[in-house]
């Protein structure tokens, strides 16, 4: 994927925030739509084939991740395409970082079991999460485009359909998967950054790190865990216990909808877009659902059920989703040079062994 060739025979399929999709074929033409399969907004055009990110952006887009088809059995479904998340200051972060964690792997094999374990561990995980992602960016650009196939954009539509249940399922799903990465993480730091033993979890790792407050990855680590200012791994961990061990998303704050908006990009145009709101006080809706249940009688409920809900105070799932991704992996970056075996590139040999250099 190098950005500095003119063109390259490469489809690609930037997943916007919304469920919104841009499809750049080989060439210079841009397509947005409404979903994968949804009505088209408009069409411009890039100057060069690594033109196409920043364009977006300065259009007023924000990128999820790109898929890119660069083979017709990756169309055919004989391969699978490759999907990477986007980073906005890092690019590809999250399949870097992943690259380096097997490397690590694949170096302490020989040596250090432990660490391969544990490497390998983290690995898979940035790799499913990525994965877990492109699944929620898809269910979004699903649910998009067949919301609009018969209706028209509206400025603010609460509703349900059969997708809900498939934009809810790939939340969970996300959420789970960052939680266990979460935790991998919080047990390399303890056995290989501060010597601690018996650690496979983050709230256990931060009771023992107070005492390694000097630390830069400690202090990070402090701060991301803490509740007085509620650190932005708080807020994760709050969201996810919830719809784990209180209620499901679509329940944990009342009736469920989907809201279909719309989003002004730079050029002046309305782009439609779904929108899942996390609830703002995800505490208070935990505080309340001890009674056994959210509302306490019938007219309680429409009356939730009807409140409109603002992105500036509910974040929409996928873009919270995205930014935490990226948080994990800025932090699985910084541990990585604090492994005890550093990672080097991995040789495939023609016959399918693996030759470790270095």
């Amino acid at each position: 994927m190098n950005s500095n060739l003119t063109w390259q025979n490469v489809l690609r399929v930037a997943w916007l925030t919304g469920g919104v999709v841009a499809i750049n074929e080989p060439g210079a033409d841009v397509e947005i739509k409404a979903g994968l399969n949804g009505k088209h907004i408009e069409t411009f055009q890039i100057s060069d084939y690594g033109s196409l990110f920043p364009t977006l952006r300065r259009r007023g887009f924000t990128i999820i991740g790109v898929t890119f088809v660069t083979d017709r059995r990756q169309l055919e479904s004989i391969r699978p395409p490759e999907f990477r998340v986007m980073n906005p200051l890092r690019s590809w972060l999250i399949w870097e970082v992943k690259q380096q964690w097997r490397q690590i792997a694949s170096a302490a094999s020989t040596s250090n079991m432990p660490l391969m374990s544990i490497a390998s561990r983290i690995a898979s995980r940035l790799q499913y999460s990525q994965m877990r992602l492109v699944d929620l960016a898809s269910a979004y650009s699903i649910q998009l485009g067949a919301y609009l196939h018969e209706a028209d954009p509206s400025e603010y539509k609460a509703f349900q359909d059969e997708y809900c249940s498939e934009v809810y399922k790939a939340i969970h799903a996300l959420f789970w998967e960052m939680a266990v990465l979460r935790d991998n993480l919080a047990e390399f730091a303890a056995r290989f950054c501060f010597s601690i033993a018996t650690v496979s979890i983050m709230s256990s790792l931060r009771n023992k790190l107070k005492s390694f407050s000097t630390d830069p990855l400690a202090r990070e680590i402090l701060e991301a865990t803490d509740e007085s200012s509620k650190g932005w791994l708080v807020q994760f961990s709050e969201f996810r216990n919830c719809f784990t061990h209180v209620a499901p998303m679509e329940q944990a704050a009342g009736i469920a909808f989907a809201v279909q908006d719309m989003r002004r990009v730079s050029n002046g145009l309305s782009i439609p877009q779904m929108y899942y709101a996390l609830p703002q006080d995800i505490g208070g809706v935990k505080r309340k659902w001890a009674g056994g249940s959210f509302v306490t009688s019938f007219e309680e409920l429409i009356a939730t059920a009807s409140r409109r809900h603002e992105r500036g105070l509910e974040p929409d799932a996928l873009e919270y989703l995205h930014d935490c991704i990226n948080r994990f992996g800025e932090l699985a970056a910084k541990m990585i040079a604090r492994s005890p075996t550093p990672p080097k590139p991995i040789h495939i040999t023609p016959r399918g062994g693996v030759v470790k250099s270095g």
